[in-house]
């Protein structure tokens, strides 16, 4: 704030003859905004041309994503069994080394 009375007080004034100025700058912006809002609102409110092929083309991978799911479901319930039959069959890998070249490890090493 000005220290002089008389300075401070056309800072005020001065302001106040700025405002229509901004006013108008704002009323044409506003005009110019109202002129493209039908086009815009249609816009918002028509459909997408290719909508429904999005549709489909989700449920296409839904269905795809489950059978995904079903056959892995499956594999993994027949795994199991499989791996302990070999795992009884054969002793581990680091078993066989250390029994064929004899060489004694700590464990965790292998």
């Amino acid at each position: 704030i000005a220290k002089d009375e008389k300075l401070a007080a056309m800072n005020f004034l001065n302001a106040l003859e700025k405002l229509p100025g901004y006013i108008e700058q704002e009323q044409k912006k506003i005009t110019e905004i109202q002129k493209d809002l039908p086009i815009l609102q249609e816009v918002i409110n028509g459909t997408w041309s290719k909508e429904s092929r999005l549709s489909e083309l989700k449920t296409e991978l839904a269905a795809v994503e489950r059978k995904i799911q079903l056959s892995i479901t499956q594999e993994t319930k027949e795994e199991p069994a499989e791996q302990t039959e070999k795992q009884k069959q054969t002793p581990s890998i680091s078993e066989n080394i250390v029994r064929i070249k004899g060489v004694h490890l700590p464990r965790g090493v292998l």
